[in-house]
């Protein structure tokens, strides 16, 4: 008799576990992307991470490292930019990146309602821009499906 009621919660507690896990639309799904830097700064690197979260958004991080400082790359540039570029080549500034220059690793979160776009980060003279320079530090296709 206990070895059934141990065997009945067990197949319980496996099947509301299986409902949760396949349960469409509720989240879940991750994606990462090793990324190398461009031309721009080519030993630069890092990772993208895109998470599917609630309401069917995205959740992408960025975790840079190696980067030279902006300065360095070139007169007046000052700042580091995430931006996500959908299917028609628009481009929405999604974050400036937290840069530390003492380890030269950048990090960045933004969300987006995209599952399929290019994240991208530029050198900037200031986090005011609207659109991304030809400073392409880093260039990365999503699907996020």
């Amino acid at each position: 008799m206990h070895r059934n009621l141990v065997v009945r919660l067990l197949f319980g507690a496996l099947a509301l576990a299986s409902i949760g896990l396949l349960a469409p639309g509720c989240g879940g799904g991750s994606w990462a992307y090793d990324v190398v830097g461009t031309q721009r700064d080519p030993g630069a690197e890092g990772r993208i991470q895109v998470e599917r979260i609630e309401g069917g958004n995205r959740l992408v991080t960025a975790s840079l490292r190696h980067l030279t400082p902006p300065e360095r790359l070139g007169s007046g540039l000052s700042t580091f930019v995430m931006w996500f570029r959908d299917a028609r080549g628009q481009s929405t500034k999604a974050s400036l990146l937290e840069y530390d220059p003492d380890s030269r690793t950048a990090r960045a979160t933004a969300t987006t309602p995209m599952s399929r776009f290019v994240v991208i980060v530029t050198a900037e003279r200031n986090g005011n821009v609207v659109e991304p320079s030809e400073n392409v530090i880093y260039n990365q296709r999503i699907s996020a499906e």
